[in-house]
């Protein structure tokens, strides 16, 4: 809701609305309310830090030119979202599951690691010695 201009030709009946609906939009502003809500139909800079508590929904697009921390889960598909682009890197510091088929270019993967790898190449070793034999002595 848009509040009138005020000016020199208004009544002082007039001059009184407006500063009430500009008390109103304040309070509102200020204490908020579950029946009401605020539209700001312009952009809006914080100038320090931004809390919500509460459920947000956000329709358009968003930038954010810093980093974003998230300390709970976050579902991408429940939007019907379903392509992640990484630009840059990706650490992952736990498990990652692929259910579906993963392509990658210029991927180094360590497909076994610790004693299952040791325990592999162990064996490769140690048949690879007995193969060098067997073709010393047939010839």
């Amino acid at each position: 809701m848009a509040i009138a201009y005020v000016t020199t030709a208004n009544t002082f009946q007039q001059w009184l609305i407006s500063t009430q609906d500009l008390i109103t939009t304040a309070n509102n502003l200020t204490d908020g309310g579950n029946t009401k809500t605020f539209y700001a139909n312009t952009n809006i800079v914080v100038g320090n830090n931004l809390t919500v508590v509460g459920n947000t929904a956000i329709t358009g697009n968003t930038t954010i030119t810093g980093d974003l921390t998230v300390t709970g889960n976050i579902t991408l598909d429940a939007i019907g979202f379903d392509d992640l682009a990484v630009n840059g890197s990706a650490t992952i510091a736990n498990t990652l599951t692929v259910t579906g088929v993963a392509t990658m270019a210029n991927a180094n993967v360590a497909i076994l690691s610790g004693t299952a790898n040791t325990a592999i190449y162990t064996y490769i070793a140690s048949v690879e010695a007995s193969a060098l034999a067997y073709s010393i002595a047939l010839g």
